[in-house]
């Protein structure tokens, strides 16, 4: 009984210090948040999907077609067309996309790992202490919509989705015993392991939730009788977006 207590305190103590690593992190976030639509380069889905560097303002959204040069995008500033946000015209009140995609950085947990039948060990939810690095591709979908109220007027809406694909490199946490090593061991400790995958997320705000698959590899000299070395699993995982 002292032993589990002392290894729940650990892993309690683990997740401190996590949460005291992203907070750190986020004094260096920019001060505008993702979630909230900014000036920048998006595809326009009533305009052929073609690409525009996008300026918003409190009651506009202007759009200013791109070329590609060797130097970079250029905006082309004398075709430039204006979506008025707070309009009575109904030929301006359409419902537009707008998408942004980018390279995405993430500080993610797994929440829990799902482990199938293995060496005749039954299926298994572990919930040990991990931290793990997400780097993939993310696309931002902005839909701007205008709602109709009881006062006859039309209020414009802005609504924030996105997701996110890719892989992520971490460390954990997990129980080393006889019962997952065949009894070639005799004690119980906490192992480290190298965890590692491929995931989903779903941004809300500045917070990521997805599922993952993924690999452990333990780093001990006892990597060879551990049950579940190189084995697959699935989870849940939450994060913190850092880009």
């Amino acid at each position: 009984m002292h032993l589990k207590l002392s290894l729940v305190m650990r892993h309690i103590f683990l997740y401190l210090i996590l949460i005291v690593l992203i907070g750190t992190g986020c004094s260096s976030i920019k001060e505008t948040s993702r979630h909230q639509m900014e000036a920048g380069i998006y595809n326009v889905n009533n305009q052929n999907n073609k690409r525009f560097f996008v300026d918003v303002r409190e009651d506009s959204i202007s759009l200013y077609p791109l070329s590609k040069t060797k130097a970079g995008w250029i905006a082309d500033t004398t075709l430039a067309s204006v979506i008025q946000l707070n309009t009575s015209n109904p030929n301006n009140r359409q419902q537009t996309k707008f998408i942004n995609r980018s390279f995405d950085l993430d500080v993610m947990s797994i929440l829990f790992k799902y482990r199938p039948y293995t060496a005749g060990f039954p299926n298994q939810l572990n919930t040990n202490f991990n931290a793990a690095e997400f780097i993939g591709h993310r696309t931002d979908l902005y839909i701007l919509s205008y709602d109709k109220n009881p006062l006859n007027t039309y209020l414009r809406r802005i609504n924030h989705f996105a997701y996110s694909f890719g892989g992520f490199v971490g460390l954990g946490a997990t129980q080393m015993n006889p019962f997952v090593t065949g009894n070639n061991i005799q004690s119980e400790y906490d192992g480290v392991v190298l965890t590692k995958g491929l995931a989903g997320l779903i941004g809300v705000g500045e917070f990521t939730f997805g599922a993952a698959l993924g690999f452990d590899n333990l780093l001990d000299r006892n990597r060879k009788y551990w049950i579940y070395q190189g084995k697959s699993w699935i989870g849940f995982t939450v994060g913190f977006n850092i880009n």
